[in-house]
């Protein structure tokens, strides 16, 4: 049932100790910017994670568009067809350019109206509202440099993503730890220096991946074949993209709903939920990239057409994530005392971030299974459908308007909340593990 060759483990920690330092790389400036704020002001500290929740959506998009990208990707380059990849990366950059300045425009011009979805305390929705107002600059950048990232991905040009990212992120940590406390006889800018470094960061990444990307004889594509198109190729991209696209957005809808209503729970309850999401997100990161290699693997095994071994492959890579869910798991619950005194909180913001950590840490090991499942394995097959389906059922039907009642029907404590919320975990990985032993996704796409 499982495979046997270590240079498949091998593989997969190749590609995915890179990937993993990406994302914690990427998690990290939140989580400082995080505590830099939370030691100087709650309120400026849960203004910028509320106002984040309008870029987690568009970031989830981009991340769409670039997981179907590098799905496509990868089996071509297992099929070894660069000519088809080269193709492939002109459509995703300038469908991610276009849908970039859209989004730009639209937040740039009523940030207030997006800052009141997430906030009922005036206070956070106006400091909310400046931040959202200066960032939305970066976001045209960021989604460039997301699809930049999923097409190296797929051909296994993992060390570009980490080295732009450790640039960049460096670049954005300092500038912001400059301008939050006025180091060095700088201006003291507190929300506005966070939005300061993230801008300049976002472009500094963009410029350097690029040229990185252009520069690599191992990537075929150049800047010259940004106007190039293919019918089919567009098509084929379109017709994986577009359901991944459907479950981001409607799971990244879904996980902001979760803010959105803790957000209308006093501000005690929503700094505890936005530290409880910086440690969150700092683990998740394991996840993530172990996940990302795991569908480029699957991906390229697909695409050599080697049917029967991708059954193996995602019996191995369902065990690895149970083992690595339990594991972040026990190390959740056991930093969050220690996480916490690095916040300057009051006492009730930490008795709630304590109670959500809790729940937090229960749900890991379904999170690891969920992932590996509807996002690595699934997706890698072309069957992103899947996880729309999924979520329209259990997270929007199903665990939302439960999650709604208990707040402001039953008005249950709010870890009770945060747990209904946290159940679609779960649920989606018992559906997750279903629908891959149904083996619809062994498909080779690039036929």
């Amino acid at each position: 049932m499982f495979v046997k060759n270590k240079s498949f483990y091998a593989h997969i920690f190749r590609l995915m100790l890179p990937l993993i330092l990406q994302q914690l790389l990427r998690i990290s400036v939140d989580t400082v910017n995080s505590i830099m704020l939370g030691s100087i002001d709650q309120i400026q500290m849960s203004a910028v994670a509320q106002a984040n929740q309008i870029f987690f959506i568009y970031y989830t998009i981009c991340s769409g568009l670039s997981v179907g990208a590098a799905v496509l990707v990868a089996q071509y380059w297992g099929k070894k067809d660069r000519e088809s990849i080269s193709v492939l990366t002109a459509h995703a950059l300038r469908v991610t350019l276009v849908l970039g300045l859209v989004i730009t425009a639209a937040v740039a011009m009523f940030p207030t109206f997006f800052m009141r979805i997430y906030s009922s305390d005036p206070e956070i929705i106006r400091i909310g509202a400046g931040y959202l107002r200066r960032v939305s600059m970066m976001y045209t950048a960021c989604g460039l440099s997301v699809m930049l990232f999923g097409i190296g991905r797929g051909v296994e040009q993992v060390q570009i993503i980490l080295f732009t990212n450790i640039l960049s992120y460096s670049i954005n940590i300092l500038i912001d730890w400059l301008l939050i406390y006025g180091m060095f006889g700088l201006p003291k800018l507190g929300v506005t220096g966070v939005a300061i470094g993230t801008v300049t960061a976002r472009f500094v990444e963009l410029l350097v991946c690029g040229y990185l990307f252009l520069s690599n004889p191992d990537i075929p594509f150049r800047l010259s074949d940004i106007t190039r198109s293919d019918p089919e190729l567009r098509t084929a991209f379109f017709k994986v993209s577009l359901p991944i696209v459907a479950h981001e957005i409607i799971w990244s809808l879904g996980t902001s709903s979760g803010a959105m209503i803790t957000g209308q729970l006093g501000k005690e309850a929503v700094a505890g939920y936005n530290v409880t999401t910086v440690l969150y997100d700092l683990f998740a990161s394991i996840g993530h990239g172990f996940l990302s290699a795991c569908s480029v693997v699957i991906g390229m095994t697909l695409g050599s057409g080697q049917i029967e071994r991708a059954k193996k492959e995602a019996n191995s890579m369902m065990a690895m994530a149970l083992g690595i869910g339990v594991a972040v798991g026990l190390m959740t619950y056991l930093v969050r005392n220690p996480f916490l005194r690095l916040y300057a909180l009051e006492p009730a913001s930490v008795n709630y971030a304590r109670q959500f950590m809790t729940v937090i840490a229960v749900i890991w090991p379904f999170s690891l299974i969920e992932m590996i499942t509807m996002v690595a394995i699934l997706r890698a097959g072309g069957q992103g459908k899947v996880g729309f389906y999924a979520d329209i059922v259990i997270m929007w039907m199903i665990c939302i308007p439960l999650a709604w009642f208990s707040a402001f029907r039953l008005h249950a404590q709010p870890w009770v909340t945060v747990a209904i919320v946290k159940s679609i975990i779960a649920l989606e990985a018992i559906v997750g593990t279903i629908c891959v032993y149904r083996y619809k996704w062994l498909q080779n796409l690039t036929k």
